[in-house]
């Protein structure tokens, strides 16, 4: 379609700024359940967003139909949003940025393999894990493959495109022995399907419920712990989003304040790289501005709050070019998150903890953080670590603290990098101490 007929009727509406955004998204999911197809959906959609500035007011619009009258409906919807904008500032659609670093990171031939042999795929390890131990009891697996593009135009001339696709395979495994069951659970991601190594996928999840049987809580006290490197990109999200500029400028961040100080061990340094050339690539953000690597945390300071365009512009600093839209007020977020890991295997760092918790899996995380103080506190599993070697398994427990405080009490990561699908890359780590409650 001829993008340039919207910003021509644009013009024409008294709409002298406006941008348009094309976005279109593809999915495969696939779940096989006690031997059967639980799920087995197929999406297709496409989302138009625009947006104008009629006599200095910001109006926008969006619609998922792409026909004759799309334009005509728009526009239409841009003025009216704009009369009815009570906003004293005077807006702008921003230009385009002087350079942008564009890559490509589609794989087609993910998108060319049959729907059969993924299903195939899934079939096999789930017959593979009820094969690999006589205690498994039930086994859910699953392929997710997702296609996203997006295409960014504005009046000024700005024409921006990228394309990119993924996949996923989830496994998980109930095992019963006697009166206890366990479960496991893990994720592979990648765009390449020939990388997915099946057996080690298996042997990692029936390995991971076993190794479970048997557990019991411990003494209450406080413990160097390891947190698992699955946790821990879960607790980077929490602290992160406490970095996201719309948080500090509303005095609802931990962070408020602490630009250019020492907020965590010098051992934490955390980038995120936008333009690292991965599943998670992205060279332009939400309002067009060009995406671009940064250093948030580097050696325990912290160096950037994220920004968007407004409230760069409320702190005086340029776009860091994290600002996101989905058609009404534009937000802030951040993705491909790198924390730099350290040298040692998981094994050669616990080698000296004569007596700790290596904690797997925490549950209410989501319940348990206050994002403003930094407190947490959640139910968690895991391991007892004795005479530097992981020895039984540990439930009924509770791990508690201060965010910034288990940062600042960090000795050091392993070396067991792996990126989440909430694309966060970070190694398990070793905390001076932590609250643990058990018995």
């Amino acid at each position: 379609m001829n993008f340039d007929k919207f910003f021509e009727l644009a013009a024409s509406k008294g709409i002298n700024q406006s941008q348009l955004q094309i976005s279109r998204s593809k999915s495969l999911s696939i779940s096989l359940f006690r031997r059967e197809i639980e799920n087995f959906t197929v999406n297709d959609s496409q989302k138009i967003i625009a947006a104008g500035v009629v006599n200095g007011k910001y109006g926008s619009s969006a619609t998922e139909k792409l026909d004759k009258d799309t334009f005509e409906f728009l526009t239409k919807n841009i003025v009216l949003s704009a009369s009815l904008n009570e906003k004293e500032q005077e807006a702008d659609i921003f230009k385009g940025s002087d350079k942008y670093h564009k890559k490509n990171v589609y794989n087609p031939a993910l998108a060319e393999v049959p729907t059969e042999k993924k299903l195939a795929l899934i079939k096999e390890i789930e017959e593979k894990i009820y094969a690999a131990d006589s205690r498994v009891a039930e086994v859910e697996v699953g392929y997710s493959e997702r296609e996203s593009a997006s295409e960014f135009y504005n009046s000024f001339g700005l024409k921006l495109k990228q394309k990119a696709n993924y996949f996923y395979v989830s496994a998980a495994v109930v095992m019963r022995q006697g009166t206890e069951t366990k479960n496991f659970f893990d994720i592979v991601l990648d765009k390449d399907l020939s990388a997915l190594n099946i057996d080690e996928m298996v042997r990692k999840v029936v390995e991971g419920a076993a190794k479970k049987f048997g557990a019991d809580s411990i003494q209450s006290k406080k413990y160097p712990t390891v947190i698992d490197r699955e946790v821990m990109a879960s607790l980077i999200g929490y602290f992160l989003s406490s970095a996201i500029a719309d948080d500090v400028q509303r005095h609802t961040s931990m962070l408020e304040g602490k630009l250019g100080q020492k907020i965590a061990s010098s051992r934490l340094t955390i980038e995120e790289r936008p333009l690292e050339k991965n599943v998670f690539f992205s060279y332009f953000d939400g309002e067009g501005v060009a995406c671009k690597n940064k250093v948030v945390v580097k050696n325990g300071v912290l160096q950037t709050y994220f920004y968007n365009r407004e409230t760069a512009k409320k702190d005086g600093v340029e776009s860091t070019g994290n600002g996101t839209w989905g058609g009404g007020k534009v937000g802030t977020g951040f993705g491909n998150v790198f924390v730099k890991p350290g040298k040692k295997s998981f094994e050669e760092m616990i080698a000296p903890i004569k007596d700790g918790v290596y904690i797997t899996d925490v549950a209410g995380l989501g319940t348990g953080m206050n994002s403003v103080s930094g407190d947490f506190s959640c139910q968690a599993e895991g391991f007892h670590i004795v005479d530097g070697k992981v020895a039984e398994p540990l439930t009924l427990i509770t791990l508690s603290g201060n965010l910034l405080k288990m940062l600042n009490d960090l000795k050091e990561f392993a070396s067991d990098a792996k990126m989440t699908l909430e694309a966060i890359s970070v190694a398990s780590a070793y905390i001076k101490s932590m609250n643990i409650g058990g018995k």
